[in-house]
């Protein structure tokens, strides 16, 4: 009889023993990091509105190189010749009033479509992380993103090249891997 409650016993301490590290390793949430940095400068999107930001920013420059060498000549005009000296005075004005409301205008519209970019390119990313974090049945992402957020993780939950993978396909609108 002794034996036979001793193995009952140990059979429910067994039992309850493996049903608590299966309710423990059940209720543990889904945890992933993800280098923030890395996927944001690999996005495809952010790649491409920064390409169109160049190429407006190089043709300001262009024109506001175009005035300052206009503005130079017309110094130097001033300075060697005393004929039309009054006309070259008041355009010289003028080229240096335009210049200074292109470059002022330039660099207010620069940082507006700067900003209007980087709110697009998060909007779309925070899109798709949640996409990806429900498709995965991830439970919390964390941020590593030298803020303070994560201060140490094991590089298992690291899942920055997976996103970075996932984003990129979502947004060509191609076939996402690993459905």
């Amino acid at each position: 009889m002794k034996k036979k409650s001793k193995v009952i016993g140990g059979s429910i301490l067994l039992l309850l023993s493996v049903g608590l590290s299966i309710y423990s390793i059940i209720s543990q949430p889904k945890v992933a990091f993800v280098h923030v940095q890395e996927v944001y400068n690999d996005f495809e999107y952010k790649i491409e509105l920064e390409e169109k930001f160049e190429t407006v920013r190089t043709s300001r420059e262009r024109i506001l190189d175009s005035l300052e060498i206009q503005i130079n000549a017309l110094a130097k005009n001033i300075q060697n010749s005393e004929v039309n000296k009054e006309m070259n005075m008041q355009n010289y004005q003028y080229l240096m009033a335009d210049f200074q409301n292109k470059q002022k205008n330039f660099t207010e519209d620069n940082a507006a479509i700067s900003q209007k970019y980087t709110e697009q390119i998060w909007n779309q990313l925070n899109k798709y992380i949640k996409e990806f974090g429900e498709k995965n049945g991830y439970d919390f992402i964390h941020g590593a993103d030298g803020s303070g957020s994560v201060m140490h993780a094991s590089k298992k939950y690291n899942q920055t090249e997976a996103l970075k993978t996932f984003v990129n396909e979502r947004y060509q609108g191609g076939t996402i891997k690993n459905e």
